[in-house]
């Protein structure tokens, strides 16, 4: 069995890696990108289907064209975070996401249910994402109007 030290070290960085990726969700919902960089190591690889692979840059780069300025509300909840430390610098870890947005100047929606696949690393300000995966598992658009709603699954 580990030593006590390391037990409560492993329930530390657990408790770290938990704070950051609500902290991202949370600065992505705010439409914070200074927040969403700093969740990240510079040369962080990112695969977010159906947007696409960049790195930090490129991640700010389609948030900010797509979200930011608009009058668009996205909700992020992550469930389920399975977090496995691989040692005192690195871990992985699995999360299930429930995403929708809504654009309020058409009535357009999108449900999104998925997984994240995610590397971490420790740097000198903290637990930072390395390589994160987005994998949709279903994908619903629609629109909310005064005909009612209407939906269609593009994806599972």
């Amino acid at each position: 069995m580990a030593s006590l030290e390391e037990r409560i070290a492993r329930l530390e960085a657990e408790s770290e890696i938990r704070k950051l990726k609500a902290r991202y969700l949370n600065a992505c919902d705010a439409k914070d990108v200074d927040a969403i960089r700093a969740c990240f190591t510079p040369d962080a690889e990112l695969d977010y289907q159906p947007v696409g692979k960049f790195g930090p840059d490129g991640l700010i780069e389609a948030f900010t064209r797509i979200a930011v300025g608009s009058p668009i509300v996205d909700v992020h909840q992550i469930h389920n975070g399975e977090i496995e430390i691989v040692d005192a610098d690195r871990a992985t870890a699995r999360w299930s996401l429930g995403f929708s947005t809504y654009d309020p100047r058409t009535g357009g929606f999108r449900l999104i249910g998925s997984f994240y696949y995610d590397e971490y690393v420790r740097t000198a300000d903290g637990w930072r994402v390395s390589k994160s995966r987005h994998e949709p598992r279903t994908i619903v658009d629609g629109t909310i109007g005064e005909g009612g709603v209407t939906a269609r699954s593009i994806l599972g």
